[in-house]
């Protein structure tokens, strides 16, 4: 066997390693030396002395020189260079002093032999030639040195078979045996077999067996097998020693085993691609699992004292999952989660709903959908323990399925007899199959403002008849009222500045005291930025506090700002793709037989409810020919909830008249041409309160904020009802205090100030002296 060894040579006799003490001491008086050898050879030359003081110095110049030459002569290149420093002092300082000699002779300037041996100085003394030569020898022999080229000593193994003779003699526990007949079965693998011989009249021992010929070998012992020579005695003993055939054959009995036993497989993966070093989840234990036809749940758990913190695509990798979408993990605390891993998307096909489905049930929810393990999606509508109707917000793209959803909400509504009221802010282009199939579908900004002061007039007038009640009489004379409003963004990001402020007030005032009332409001966006929410935190805030639909969003920003502060501990939301494609992994990319249709994902997302966020998908419409017969037949036919006269009255003509060509005109104002209806515009039975109060010539609904602002005395009123009862007068200051100036909604002082100089010149007022004022 042939090694290159790495030596470390000796050191040479003679040379010790300077300490650093003795280096520093030797430095300072070489430099010392340099110093004056530098003066003299600036000066000397041009001192008149005996010519053999001159000879000297050139002649210890040219003996440095020749000594250096005949050091050179050598293959030894530490030598040389040892002596090239220790020469190089000497040289040079000749060379300087050669060159103050020879100035009568050439005539140049005297001073450049002077700055000659300056810089010679000034390079001798930071280097210290001689002193680093004295270490120089010693740090080189010290050096680990390879050995020659290897050389192949004799009697040592070349072939395969002399590597396990050597092994085998080598050992102890083989005895006086030896190996004969080695043959290997590759040349690029360890496996051979070979017999063991015994001397001549006697047997192998029986101490050699398996496991000692395993620690002759340093392999496994399931790698040794051994079997008696047919036709000969005890003397010969047949040998295997094949670690190469001993793992594939573990790999195989482990695939049986797994093959027979997939959870075995399972905690295999876990522990090497996962719970490992460097994998997916380290420290995450895999607690439990169940595995069926096309389903995995695994239970999975941090350490004590730690949070649960799995990153989704990376545990996809280490489970090798392709479709990152076939994977669902649902938070269970902080430590915990549940691992849903499906065969294919489980969402892919979702069934159509049934009255069932859509029927409240004793705790006041619907169902909406069917969620990732086949469980119905459920969203209450009232909550019967307090008393109160429940809000809702749903985020989605354009195509993520928010008008499906919407369309869901209504026919459960109507069936459940709750008064449904939607706003199609889009000019009725979402859902005009829902006009006619619920008590009042408006279209378009101008009808969606008129929908909504109704709707606020109708607070108003419950709040009135409630008698101080604090909750909702569900089975009382008011039936349920669900505000739905779809694409409010357009409305609340109106260039209308006083639209826009009086809608965001009206919303963000039913959110806060309807629901005490049994008026929930639901509102479907596109985004849940605060400029596209009129700049009003609470509509976002609110819509949050019964449930939010996530479905497929445009930024993770929306996704975040829907999840914040009602996310549920452990939550992991995943985000929802546009279109899931079905055997379109790398290896059918790389084949050429990928899939090219994705399945649409319109309605898929997650809803957070309840404290809990589940991945689901809504129920689906079939549409034929532009119709939805499935929500005909949920739909019509049943009775359609409506408002009391006492309610119709207080939300106005707008109110009596919706559905008609006069609520149609109001939305052409502002949208153009509404879209006809994709189902019967005729009012059912219910709905005849409200025709019967149309020719009454009933008022519009007013608007609160225009309410509001009409009840406000103006500043001028204000400052004259200040006055009264003070015959002396107030100073202004005092009229500032007694108008309300520095207080929430006062005015400001300024603009009262201003209306009071006003008066005075009027004659309204008469000043008895500086900044003092009373009534004429």
């Amino acid at each position: 066997m042939t090694t290159t060894d790495v030596v470390k040579a000796d050191a040479a006799a003679g040379e010790r390693g300077l300490t650093r003490k003795t280096a520093r001491r030797l430095a300072w008086a070489e430099r010392t030396v340099y110093g004056a050898a530098g003066t003299w050879a600036a000066i000397g030359p041009q001192m008149d002395l005996p010519w053999w003081a001159h000879g000297a110095a050139l002649a210890t110049g040219a003996l440095t020189g020749v000594g250096l030459w005949k050091r050179s002569d050598t293959d030894d290149w530490t030598r040389r260079l040892t002596s090239s420093l220790r020469a190089l002092p000497v040289l040079g300082w000749s060379a300087a002093y050669t060159g103050g000699l020879l100035v009568p002779v050439f005539d140049y300037p005297n001073g450049w032999p002077m700055l000659g041996a300056a810089a010679w100085t000034a390079v001798m003394i930071p280097m210290t030639p001689w002193t680093r030569s004295k270490g120089l020898k010693r740090a080189v022999d010290n050096l680990p040195v390879l050995a020659g080229e290897p050389e192949t000593v004799e009697g040592e193994p070349v072939t395969f078979a002399d590597h396990m003779r050597v092994l085998w003699t080598q050992s102890q526990a083989t005895g006086d045996t030896t190996l004969v007949g080695i043959r290997q079965y590759d040349p690029t693998e360890p496996d051979f077999e070979a017999l063991v011989l015994a001397p001549a009249g006697h047997a192998v021992p029986r101490t050699l067996d398996e496991r000692a010929i395993a620690g002759v070998f340093d392999v496994p012992v399931d790698a040794v097998s051994t079997a008696a020579v047919d036709g000969y005695g005890p003397g010969r003993l047949a040998i295997q020693v094949a670690p190469r055939l001993a793992e594939a054959r573990r790999a195989q009995e482990a695939l049986e085993v797994e093959a027979e036993n997939p959870g075995t497989a399972l905690e295999r993966i876990w522990a090497e691609h996962v719970n490992c070093t460097g994998g997916a989840a380290p420290g995450v234990d895999l607690v439990a699992y169940s595995i069926g036809e096309d389903q995995i749940r695994l239970r999975i758990a941090a350490p004590r004292g730690k949070t649960l913190r799995v990153n989704h695509e990376a545990l996809c990798s280490a489970l090798g999952i392709d479709d990152i979408s076939r994977l669902v993990m649902e938070g269970a605390g902080p430590r915990e989660a549940v691992v849903y891993i499906y065969r294919a998307n489980p969402l892919l096909h979702v069934r159509s709903p049934t009255v069932e489905d859509l029927t409240m049930d004793d705790r006041g929810r619907i169902s909406i959908g069917v969620a990732h393990d086949g469980t119905v999606a459920r969203i209450q509508l009232f909550n019967f323990d307090t008393g109160r109707a429940q809000h809702g917000i749903t985020a989605g793209t354009t195509g993520a399925g928010k008008s499906g959803l919407m369309r869901i909400l209504g026919a459960a509504q109507r069936i459940s007899g709750v008064i449904s009221w939607m706003a199609d802010v889009q000019g009725g282009m979402s859902m005009p199959e829902m006009e006619g199939r619920i008590d009042w579908m408006a279209k378009g900004p101008a009808e969606t403002m008129q929908q909504l002061r109704a709707l606020h007039a109708v607070k108003e007038y419950r709040e009135a008849h409630s008698h101080g009640r604090g909750d909702f009489d569900f089975h009382g004379e008011w039936c349920l009222i669900q505000w739905t409003g779809d694409e409010i963004n357009r409305l609340l990001s109106s260039l209308d500045q006083e639209v826009r402020k009086e809608a965001a007030w009206m919303i963000g005032d039913l959110q806060k005291t309807g629901q005490k009332v049994g008026i929930g409001v639901d509102l479907a966006v596109q985004s849940l930025h605060l400029k596209e929410l009129g700049d009003n935190h609470e509509i976002r805030e609110k819509g949050k506090e019964g449930h939010v639909f996530l479905l497929r969003t445009a930024s993770s920003s929306t996704q975040g700002m829907g999840l914040d502060g009602i996310a549920p501990i452990g939550a992991h939301v995943s985000p929802i793709p546009e279109r899931i494609y079905e055997g379109a992994g790398a290896k059918e990319l790389f084949e050429g037989t990928a899939a090219t249709e994705g399945v649409p994902t319109p309605g898929m997302g997650w809803l957070i409810t309840e404290g809990k966020a589940i991945l689901f998908r809504t129920f689906v419409l079939k549409k034929v020919n532009g119709l939805y017969p499935q929500l005909e037949e949920l739909m019509d036919g049943r009775p359609m909830p409506t408002l009391t006269p006492g309610e119709a009255r207080a939300a106005g003509a707008a109110y009596a008249h919706r559905g008609t060509a006069a609520a149609k005109e109001a939305g052409k104002a502002t949208d153009g041409p509404s879209r006809p209806s994709q189902g019967p515009v005729d009012l059912l039975e219910a709905d005849n309160k409200a025709k019967e109060q149309s020719a009454e010539e009933l008022p519009e609904a007013p608007s609160p904020m225009a309410a509001a602002k009409a009840k406000a005395p103006t500043i001028r009123e204000r400052i004259l009802a200040a006055l009264q009862g003070h015959p002396e007068g107030l100073a202004l200051k005092a009229i500032r205090t007694a108008v309300g100036c520095g207080t929430e909604g006062g005015p400001a002082t300024r603009s009262v100030n201003n209306e009071v100089s006003a008066l005075a010149n009027e004659g309204g007022l008469v000043a008895l002296g500086k900044g003092v004022y009373r009534l004429p």
